[in-house]
């Protein structure tokens, strides 16, 4: 099935000031379920949110089969097929109405519409030419929207327009214009009858096309109509790249039969009816000609898109046009880690390690293609570790990042900062090597007893067996003065560029160093239940026990709200220039691999369980005894709640302490203590706790706080 995506921009014949081409940068991008001809997403897959910076490679990429694409300038969306609507743009976000039940999507340079199935138009971002502002005429009966830079359109049911913003607001629609219309496009309207009017809202609508045309697409600064022969009819200008402007009046041969698409930037696209795609004007092109098996197209400035019929779409620009488009997609399950970094690196099932960057697919050394149990990426090297215990390292040695300490083995895990590494090894103790600048790889004498290790771009940390972090490196703003709450408690760690996050034994999570974007402003939700965390550059992010996932912090391209498939089930999170999250519930997720998922092990803290480390013989002990005796199954134990943490055991002691704290009120408002005795205290056939005592006020409220 062929679908026209998007055709934007200015008004036909008028004349604009001459700029070059802005580059289209993607920065919110949300990724969610497929349509037809691809398949959804499902738990294990990766979806993100931010600007991957680079497309997903084939070899790992999950089609997510978009409906529709619209974008102009630094503004993209995309309507799904469940009818929700997902963002790219730096500033603009989707709203929360615009999140289901949507049927067609439009866009200028600074605002967003949707159109929902009940025929109202929901319209958000800029309004500073009344773009937003919805007018009662197309809260209703609307069956489709466009979009220019400052101007909205909405198309009645009765073949009517409804126009508002720039030019438009308080004007009336011309009587050619208040029925018949069956399309729109920019300042362009395809009539029931063939023709092709044109109207800024300040003129009398002008016919270009008499009759024969069937659908119309609004360029930059030209016109294109796709006439009832398959043929296609341009005017206007293109650029020409160097400043100047050429007539937008040749069509080329291949574009003058079998076209059943078009699309308009400053360029013009046409989709043919094999699947081909042909362009032409700006860019000779713009690198998209010759594409085959191609069921959607659409185009904003030098960029074009692609939506393929296997469901992947491909982004091209013309090499004056900046930034290639990334066209929406996810990764597959196969994928079990992702390590972002200047090459980004993908850890699969098999062990094997993929690589890539801006140039595309990146060579992945012999030793790295196979037996590979973790990864890291810093700003210019890769690390992988062996299941063998060995480390690989690859990439820039600047700095002596990929020289390893002479006999590194028995590593554990791995970390990587801007240019220095570091590695733990199976005794608890710590290797760094590369940068040193600012003592980043100067472990500190004696460290010993480590369990968990970060980096970030120029300092270290090692989360010790007693629950305590150590840092060391630059503290140029506070990342290695690690907070008395950090001193002990501690299950996990993360490091920023410049900012660390220590998640504690109670679910919550405290943070320190750089906080310009808030990212050490630890929200509420974070501040229990949480099972991980994870730091970027400047983001932070939460994994809670029920999978739900809290995000802050984040700079101009990365203050994108987690997608609306993560926040349904995230068991993972890798951060680079875009967040990344693998769909499902932490409760699949067994990272110490001893047969207990780690939520369960959180669950049974207090009977001695560790999801740090692998105890085997402890979970089953708890698998086999109690099951033989009927108390529960293994089903059950994997299953535990979350969120329904049971009571810690004592690290001192090794005792479980219950502390229970009456409290009494005459008023309902002024509780103060209320001792009761511990003789009246007991514990009843049903496990309950009872208490028994005779108040001595006549009337009175007691309230039990329990620690």
């Amino acid at each position: 099935m062929i679908k026209t995506l998007i055709a934007f921009a200015r008004r036909p014949g008028t004349r604009h000031p001459l700029k070059f081409p802005h580059p289209v940068a993607c920065a919110c991008l949300w990724l969610a379920a497929a349509t037809s001809g691809a398949r959804a997403l499902t738990a294990g897959d990766w979806t993100y949110s931010g600007s991957p910076g680079t497309p997903i490679p084939a070899e790992i990429a999950a089609p997510v089969g978009i409906v529709k694409l619209a974008v102009r300038g630094y503004h993209g969306m995309a309507l799904l097929q469940d009818g929700s609507v997902v963002s790219w743009a730096s500033t603009l976000q989707v709203p929360p109405e615009a999140q289901s039940g949507v049927i067609d999507i439009a866009n200028g340079e600074g605002h967003g519409l949707a159109l929902k199935q009940d025929g109202s138009v929901i319209a958000w971002g800029s309004n500073s030419q009344g773009e937003t502002t919805v007018p009662v005429e197309a809260q209703s009966g609307v069956i489709a929207v466009a979009a220019t830079n400052y101007r909205s359109l909405a198309l009645k049911q009765n073949g009517g327009i409804v126009a508002w913003g720039q030019g438009y607001t308080g004007v009336p629609i011309p009587a050619a214009l208040q029925s018949g219309v069956t399309a729109m496009s920019g300042g362009l309207f395809l009539k029931q009858d063939g023709s092709v009017l044109a109207w800024g809202g300040t003129s009398t609508p002008t016919k270009w096309v008499q009759s024969g045309a069937v659908a119309v697409a609004s360029g930059y600064v030209h016109s294109a109509v796709l006439m009832q022969d398959g043929s296609v009819r341009t005017w206007g200008s293109y650029f020409t790249g160097g400043g100047g402007v050429v007539e937008a009046t040749e069509v080329p041969l291949a574009a003058k039969s079998g076209v059943v698409a078009i699309a308009a930037g400053y360029h013009t696209v046409a989709l043919k009816q094999d699947g081909s795609v042909v362009s032409w004007g700006y860019g000779d092109g713009v690198s998209v000609n010759g594409q085959t098996g191609v069921s959607a197209i659409t185009a904003s400035y030098g960029v074009t898109l692609v939506l393929k019929q296997d469901g992947t779409g491909k982004g091209y620009s013309s090499p004056s046009a900046g930034s290639l488009v990334v066209v929406p997609a996810g990764i597959r399950s196969d994928v079990t880690a992702l390590a972002m970094g200047g090459t980004n690196l993908a850890l699969k099932q098999d062990g094997s390690v993929l690589a890539w960057n801006g140039a595309g697919l990146s060579t992945v050394p012999v030793a790295a293609q196979s037996g590979v149990s973790a990864i890291a990426a810093g700003s210019g090297h890769s690390l992988a570790l062996k299941q063998d215990g060995t480390v690989v390292a690859w990439g820039s040695n600047s700095k002596g990042q990929t020289t390893l300490p002479p006999a590194l083995a028995g590593v554990s895990a791995i970390a990587a900062g801007t240019d220095h590494s570091l590695a733990l090894k199976q005794d608890g103790s710590v290797a760094a090597w590369g940068d040193n600048q600012y003592g980043q790889t100067t472990v500190p004498a004696g460290l010993s007893g480590v369990i968990a290790i970060a980096a970030g771009s120029s300092h270290s940390l090692a989360l010790k067996q007693d629950g305590s972090v150590v840092a060391w490196g630059s503290n140029s703003i506070g990342q290695t003065t690690v907070p008395e709450a950090a001193l002990s408690g501690v299950v996990a760690i993360a490091a920023g560029s410049g900012h660390n996050l220590a998640l504690k034994q109670d679910g919550s999570v405290i943070a320190w160093g750089q906080n310009n974007y808030g990212q050490c402003t630890v929200p509420a939700a974070a501040l229990s239940g949480v099972f991980s965390i994870a730091a970027g550059r400047d983001d932070s992010v939460a994994i809670k026990l029920d999978g739900s996932v809290v995000k802050w912090g984040g700079d101009l391209y990365s203050k994108c709200p987690a997608p609306a498939a993560a926040l349904k089930g995230t068991s993972k999170v890798a951060i680079g220039e875009a967040i990344f999250y693998r769909l499902g519930s932490p409760m699949e997720l067994d990272q110490d691999g001893d047969g207990l998922n780690d939520v369960a092990e959180i669950q049974l803290a207090a009977l001695g369980f560790d999801r740090r480390i692998s105890q085997p013989a402890m979970v089953s002990a708890l698998f086999s005894g109690a099951a033989n005796a009927g108390l529960y199954t293994k089903n059950q134990v994997q299953a535990l709640h979350p969120g329904k943490t049971l009571i810690s055991r004592s690290a001192a002691t090794g005792k479980v302490k219950l502390t229970l704290d009456w409290k009494k009120a005459t008023d309902l408002t002024t509780f103060t203590d209320f001792p009761a005795s511990p003789a009246a205290v007991s514990v009843n056939g049903a496990g309950d706790i009872e208490f028994e005592f005779t108040p001595t006020d006549t009337a009175a409220f007691f309230r039990l706080d329990v620690e």
